[in-house]
């Protein structure tokens, strides 16, 4: 999809603690649930990329871009079927009122977030290499 995209990441642990705060008043109102923090696709990428120690490169534009470690491996390839057929460039929420009147403040940085989602990945990762080398018995001592 769109690497330049920039949207407001956040953590849904985060989240439901919002929307557990919101359950707990005795009237409802609305509120927007938001980091209040912008960060780009591509961001996430590098990020994720760095995670396990690779650099990315980007070449070409658009569709047609696409992005290289430092090994020169393609590891990147943007697909236009994956653009939103109504593609917001950004998305940013303002989460002011639930921290005036509910006190939230989100708990996760979006670095701790994708360090959070790589860690569960590459672990479900090792899951899978054991399984296919040792059978599911070993997955299970694993665990």
């Amino acid at each position: 999809g769109n690497l330049n995209a920039r949207r407001d990441w956040g953590h849904a642990r985060d989240y439901v603690e919002m929307m557990w705060l919101m359950l707990q008043q005795q009237a409802p109102d609305d509120y927007v649930i938001a980091t209040g923090e912008q960060r780009s696709v591509r961001d996430f990428i590098e990020l994720a990329a760095r995670y396990v120690d690779l650099k990315i490169s980007w070449s070409g534009q658009g569709s047609e871009e696409v992005g290289y470690d430092q090994h020169g491996r393609l590891i990147v390839k943007v697909d236009s079927k994956y653009y939103r057929p109504t593609e917001v460039d950004t998305l940013l929420g303002d989460a002011t009122k639930a921290r005036a009147k509910l006190g939230w403040q989100p708990k996760t940085t979006f670095n701790q977030m994708v360090a959070e989602m790589m860690e569960t990945d590459l672990k479900a990762l090792r899951g899978e290499m054991l399984i296919k080398e040792n059978g599911v018995k070993a997955y299970s001592a694993y665990e």
